[in-house]
C-alpha cells in the first residue's frame, strides 16, 4: 500500500470548515444585537413621542388615549409589532395636565432572539422611558 505525502486540496476543506464554523455562530449573534438595537429605538421613540402627545392633549383621558396610540404608530414604523409593548404613564401632579406638573412615560418590550436553545436566553426586555414637562403658561 502506497501512502500519500501530498497535501493539495486540503486548504479548501479547512478553509470551508473553519469559515462555517465561525460565520454560523457570528450570524446569529449580529442578528440578535441588531434586533436589540433596533427595539432599543423604538422604545426611546414611543416613549419620547408618547410623553409629548400626553402633554399637548386637552385632557388627561385624551392624553392617554393619545400616548398609547402613539406607542402603537412608532412601533409599526419600527416593524417591531411581533412583541408585547407594555406602556406606563406617571405624573407628578393629579390631575397630570395642571401647569408645571410632570409626565412620565416608560415603554418595554420583550425581544424574542433568533437564538438556539443551547446558549440559554431566549429573550430580552428593553426599556426606555421619557419625562416631558406641562407647560407653565397651561389653562387649566
Amino acid at each position: 500500500m502506497k501512502r500519500m505525502t501530498s497535501d493539495t486540496g486540503n486548504v479548501i476543506v479547512e478553509f470551508i470548515g473553519i469559515t462555517v464554523a465561525l460565520l454560523i455562530p457570528l450570524s446569529f449573534i449580529s442578528n440578535s444585537c441588531i434586533q436589540v438595537a433596533n427595539a432599543y429605538r423604538s422604545t426611546e421613540a414611543s416613549a419620547r413621542t408618547a410623553a409629548r402627545a400626553f402633554v399637548v392633549s386637552s385632557s388627561d383621558s385624551k392624553g392617554y388615549y393619545a400616548a398609547k396610540s402613539v406607542v402603537g404608530v412608532v412601533s409599526d414604523d419600527f416593524e417591531s409589532q411581533n412583541s408585547e409593548i407594555t406602556t406606563t404613564i406617571s405624573c407628578t401632579k393629579d390631575p397630570c395636565l395642571l401647569p408645571g406638573g410632570f409626565v412620565t412615560v416608560k415603554v418595554s418590550k420583550a425581544v424574542n432572539l433568533n437564538l438556539p436553545s443551547a446558549l440559554g436566553a431566549r429573550s430580552v426586555v428593553v426599556a426606555a422611558q421619557h419625562t416631558s414637562v406641562v407647560d407653565e403658561m397651561r389653562v387649566p
